[in-house]
């Protein structure tokens, strides 16, 4: 089971282009041993991931398979061939409910450990929920081993089986979000920010709720002279910008495409995610390392608010937006002790980063 002798990982990824997930996978990939570990991925189809992977470990390989969710069929034969062919210590399946479809390949495989990770949570107000209900119960039914990124998350997968489950925090490279009052005032300046600013990371989808919250930023706008930054892309794009304009607040929202969102947190003065489930919200974890105070829909697990900061609201009717409107307009202080309680609370990757292959070697370990 190894090569070069190291250990080899299979991650299945899926879409690897944008999102918490793949920002969590790589943090952990970037201060893995891998004089010890090699990590391989299975993505959809070639980006700028690949890159990353690349300049972390030169060696590291990607396989592109068609999509579990449209062709499960040939995806899982394609998963087999791999497994198969490359004699995997571990198949780690990042896909939630989709793992129903993942390991199983590895299974007939006969790769020893295969890990089914819960990244996320849903419920009857998801995309796609009677599909991911339907799944639910197969989605761990190969698995040898358990994980999440939150205890909320687990619950939501796994049911009676969530204690078994490893909780691996969404760790951040913390330190390149810690900001002082003159680091906030120079980013301020360099993105051209005047005034009080708040801010979305993450995709344009119909998971993260951006066009409940232009109804609330408009709201907002009566009482308070603010502007709305969403930095990220995705499907939902073209059509938020034409409810901006709609509403009548197009020259106070800018849209900025995926970037190192670093800058960004440094000079907001406070982080919105009116997500309508999520797993954690890595981004809310972020924006706390900057010190920004959260205001969080309810549908995100309590377990993200590390800092004190979070203020956590229904994010579902125009009765809600005046809630979050209010409370955008409010003039709420930074945290300044963000390092230690992020540390505290084991979400800096440099304290962190021997987490996952920790868990990789007691499994391994347990298959001898």
């Amino acid at each position: 089971m190894q090569t070069e002798n190291r250990i080899k990982i299979l991650h299945i990824v899926g879409n690897a282009r944008i999102g918490g997930v793949v920002s969590c996978l790589l943090n952990y990939f970037r201060g893995a041993d891998l004089k010890k570990y090699r990590f391989d991925f299975v993505t959809y189809g070639k980006c700028a991931f690949d890159d990353t992977v690349h300049e972390t470990d030169p060696e590291a390989k990607i396989y592109y398979i068609p999509r579990l969710d449209r062709r499960p069929l040939s995806a899982m034969r394609a998963l087999k061939k791999i497994c198969r062919e490359e004699n995997y210590a571990a198949v780690h399946s990042h896909m939630t409910t989709l793992s129903a479809f993942a390991l199983p390949p590895a299974a007939r495989a006969h790769v020893p450990v295969r890990i089914c990770h819960s990244h996320s949570a849903f419920d009857k107000n998801s995309d796609h929920y009677a599909i991911k209900k339907l799944l639910r119960p197969f989605a761990a039914k190969k698995a040898t081993a358990l994980m999440a990124c939150s205890a909320h998350a687990a619950e939501n997968l796994f049911g009676a089986r969530a204690k078994e489950a490893y909780v691996l925090p969404n760790a951040i490279p913390a330190a390149k979000f810690y900001s002082t009052a003159e680091e906030r005032a120079e980013a301020k300046t360099a993105l051209r920010l005047t005034g009080k600013t708040a801010l979305f990371v993450g995709r344009f989808v119909y998971q993260k709720n951006l066009f409940f919250l232009l109804k609330a930023f408009a709201a907002a706008q009566k009482t308070a002279d603010m502007t709305l930054v969403l930095v990220g892309g995705g499907a939902d794009e073209q059509a938020l910008r034409e409810q901006a304009a709609d509403l009548g607040i197009e020259k106070k929202v800018r849209f900025v495409s995926p970037c190192d969102p670093a800058p960004y947190y440094k000079a907001a003065d406070v982080f919105l995610l009116p997500s309508r489930y999520e797993g954690l919200g890595i981004v809310a974890i972020e924006a706390q390392a900057a010190g920004l105070p959260c205001i969080l829909s309810d549908a995100v697990p309590k377990e993200a608010d590390i800092s004190g900061a979070c203020t956590f609201l229904p994010a579902e009717t125009q009765e809600d937006a005046e809630l979050w409107a209010k409370e955008m307009a409010k003039d709420m202080p930074k945290t300044e002790d963000a390092r230690d309680k992020i540390e505290r609370a084991g979400y800096d990757i440099e304290k962190q980063a021997h987490l996952l292959t920790d868990i990789y070697d007691t499994l391994l370990s347990d298959k001898k």
